[in-house]
This record gives structure tokens, C-alpha cells and sequence, in this order.
């Protein structure tokens, strides 16, 4: 059976108005498509994009710009600590480069990750985490009880960086234990609430 071109196209884009996108409730981090664009993924660089995503959210500048030359004590000049920081990454290392750039991070390994991830969303924030083989991607938010497992849990991908991802608690624990449990959670106050705008004069 053929499906006219013309039907498609509308499928195709009511579908995408239906797809969680920022700001919404569930979501901790406010970044729109074109802000995310930013961190796509450009060589292997994966965990420092997901960091980046944070920092952008969090207004946290020198982790929103390690994909980029950033100079954090202001001389006006780079030094070696203060250049991109490209490729991939482990625990250890992103220790090293936070500490140069002053970013004050909790680096978590372990079966406690899970416990952390719910810590940051009930904070307003999201997190760098371990998802997929050998990958980071940015956790977004969780639905319902921020103090429990089950829900649907949202995920940027820094492939993939025009969509958020969707995954039941069951696909979520398997992508993050692909990677191994391994999170990074920037240690700075969360975006500004979101304004409510109030027909006052009522």
C-alpha cells in the first residue's frame, strides 16, 4: 500500500509536536534545540559535550566551553590548561580538567549512580552520564516521583542532539549499565525557576 507523499508529511510533523521538547515539567535542563546544537558530538569528544550541556544550563561558562579554547583566569591569554579539551574521557581524567578550569564537579562511579541521578533532578539538574556502549549522553528529567526509579526517563543524546530521548526505567538502566555506572554532576545552583506569568489585574 502507498501512503500519499502529502499524508506523510503530516504524520511526520504532528509526530514531532508530540515529542517532549524544553521547556517542559519532566525536564530539569532548559535547552533548546539550537543551544544543544552546540555540544554536537565532533570526534569522539562525547563526555565533554554531555558536561557542556550542563554548564550551559547551569551557566556554569567553563564547563559549558571545554569543547573550546576558554580563558578562565581572565589574562588574556590561553594557557595549557585553559585549551579544548577533545576526545575521549574517563573518571580521572575529567578530575584533571575540572580541577584546571576551576569547575567544581561530583564525579561518581558505582551502583550509587542511579541514587545520584534522582538527587539532581529533584535539585533542578541534569547530569552527564554513562549511557550506551563506551558513550555519555545528557540526562534531561524523569516523569513522575523524583524519588523513585520508575517513570520515563529523558536523554539528549550529543549524536543525535535535534531530539530528546524517551526510556522506560527498564531501557534506561540497561543503556546506563552499557557504559558502565559513571556520572558527572556540575556542583553549581540549577537554572533560574522557569516565570509563571499571572493575570494579575484578575
Amino acid at each position: 500500500m502507498r501512503i500519499p507523499v502529502a499524508l506523510l508529511v503530516v504524520f511526520l510533523f504532528t509526530t514531532s509536536l508530540l515529542a517532549t521538547e524544553c521547556p517542559d515539567p519532566d525536564l530539569a535542563v532548559d535547552l533548546p534545540k539550537v543551544l544543544r546544537a552546540k555540544y554536537s558530538n565532533p570526534d569522539g569528544s562525547c563526555v565533554q559535550c554531555s558536561i557542556g550541556m550542563s554548564g550551559n544550563d547551569q551557566n556554569n561558562l567553563a564547563s559549558e566551553r571545554l569543547l573550546e579554547d576558554y580563558d578562565v583566569d581572565g589574562d588574556g591569554k590561553i594557557d595549557r590548561n585553559e585549551k579544548m579539551v577533545r576526545g575521549g574521557s574517563g573518571p580521572s581524567r575529567v578530575a584533571g580538567y575540572c580541577r584546571d578550569r576551576n569547575i567544581r564537579i561530583y564525579n561518581i562511579t558505582g551502583d550509587e549512580t542511579f541514587d545520584w541521578m534522582l538527587w539532581a533532578l529533584r535539585n533542578g539538574r541534569g547530569c552527564a552520564i554513562g549511557a550506551g556502549g563506551n558513550h555519555f549522553q545528557t540526562l534531561f528529567g524523569k516523569s513522575g516521583d523524583l524519588n523513585k526509579f520508575e517513570g520515563t526517563w529523558f536523554v539528549c543524546n550529543n549524536n543525535s542532539t535535534s531530539r530528546i530521548d524517551e526510556y522506560t526505567w527498564e531501557q534506561f538502566k540497561r543503556l546506563h549499565y552499557a557504559s558502565g555506572p559513571w556520572i558527572v554532576i556540575l556542583d553549581y545552583p540549577p537554572h533560574p525557576k522557569r516565570p509563571v506569568y499571572q493575570e494579575w489585574w484578575k
